[in-house]
């Protein structure tokens, strides 16, 4: 096995744990025994516990935003450009379920951890907020979304991915739909219009 293989063995590894336990229940002993791998050999790719762990949560960021960046850009309504990029998160969240628990639990943690890690954490997970206040402000200014604070809105769009896959069981609902839910929710309201 090369050292990339080795090293995804790792980070899938310790992702499964630290998304299983709190970080101070997850030792070195038992991220190399789930990984396979010995203790040693865990060190040498990552000198500490609290390195490894932000590794795990910085893979996953870095996947979700090239899938947030890997989106067409063509010519689209913004209200159909919302529901792509909200799709693109909940599929990826929904499908990397052990990072979206991370990301939930790092979400709600607030300061912790070395500053340098802290500080990449808020402006790798501050990539999402851009596209979707992006795609806010495009519909704003086209006058298709009434947006009238824009940060706030889209972050109660952000907190509407996050209750929709805390709601739904894996299996139960599609992606698709749990984006129909938050789009029309929304968009829309829960109003009943006459």
């Amino acid at each position: 096995m090369g050292k990339a293989e080795r090293k995804k063995q790792i980070l899938d590894s310790a992702a499964r744990l630290f998304s299983s336990r709190r970080f101070d229940e997850v030792l070195m002993d038992d991220i190399a025994h789930e990984a396979g791998v010995a203790k040693g050999t865990l060190y040498s790719y990552f000198p500490d516990k609290e390195e490894l762990y932000f590794a795990v949560v910085f893979e996953g960021l870095s996947q979700l935003n090239s899938t947030l960046e890997a989106l067409p850009d063509r010519q689209m309504e913004p209200d159909q450009q919302l529901r792509e990029v909200m799709h693109a998160i909940v599929a990826f969240l929904r499908k990397n379920r052990f990072f979206f628990k991370l990301l939930f639990m790092e979400d709600n943690k607030g300061e912790g951890g070395r500053g340098e890690y802290r500080r990449r954490w808020h402006q790798e997970r501050h990539h999402q907020m851009d596209v979707i206040e992006a795609v806010l402000a495009k519909g704003a200014e086209s006058g298709v979304l009434d947006i009238r604070c824009l940060h706030v809105e889209a972050q109660i769009l952000r907190g509407m991915v996050q209750s929709v896959l805390h709601s739904y069981h894996r299996g139960q609902v599609t992606a698709e739909e749990m984006v129909d839910v938050i789009m029309r929710v929304f968009l829309d309201g829960v109003r009943v219009r006459p």
